[in-house]
């Protein structure tokens, strides 16, 4: 089966803070993929996330009742209006990922200014990554596990597995390393639930919190 994938184009940009007119983003059944040196904006991410299940369904039309279809983001200070194209779309999370994917036996190491941890959280599940993502932050720090993209565990502060993810995303400044590989013991465990499922109920809160 073919893997999802939906690209879109901005069409209208009125006083949106992140984005402009002309500009694309990439919808997969792993991750949302935004314009490259862009901030990640959780709204837009919010809002594509959920036009993942409307879509799903027709991808193997290629889209071809939605192509005219105008979606829309206005959550904030600004709107946007953008539709379905073909055109190759260049992103900030592919251009981590690649990075990534050229070194996957060394500690990987960055800074949260660079990335936001709803992107790179997607980095690591995107290219099905085994290991251990450490973020240090000004509050402390936090672990989150991954085998082969999903997720096995978190901790933050207090918080454990779901709770800690919801929180880790709220986050905006600190620094992470990612260590590959697990003691075979952990390649066993149950995953925590879906990724996109957890990630979409995080940004949903971070949403309502904000």
């Amino acid at each position: 089966m073919k893997p999802f994938q939906a690209a879109f184009e901005i069409i209208n940009a009125r006083n949106c803070p992140f984005y402009t007119q002309e500009e694309g983003f990439l919808l997969t059944d792993k991750a949302v993929e935004l314009p490259l040196s862009r901030s990640a904006c959780l709204i837009l991410v919010r809002e594509l996330t959920s036009l993942l299940f409307t879509l799903m369904p027709h991808a193997s039309a290629g889209f071809a009742k939605q192509r005219n279809t105008v979606f829309t983001c206005g959550g904030c200070t600004g709107l946007i209006k953008f539709q379905l194209t073909n055109k190759s779309i260049a992103s900030s999370v592919g251009k981590h990922a690649a990075a990534l994917a050229e070194n996957t036996q060394s500690v990987i190491s960055g800074q949260l200014d660079a990335i936001a941890p709803a992107e790179l959280l997607q980095v690591f599940h995107m290219h099905q990554k085994t290991g251990r993502l450490v973020l240090e932050f000004e509050t402390g720090s936090a672990r989150v596990t991954f085998r082969e993209g999903g997720l096995l565990a978190a901790r933050y502060e207090d918080l454990d597995n779901q709770e800690a993810i919801y929180a880790i995303l709220s986050q905006k400044k600190g620094a992470f390393h990612f260590i590959p590989g697990l003691q075979d013991a952990l390649m066993n465990v149950r995953e925590l639930g879906d990724f996109m499922m957890i990630l979409m109920e995080g940004l949903r809160r971070l949403d309502e919190s904000e």
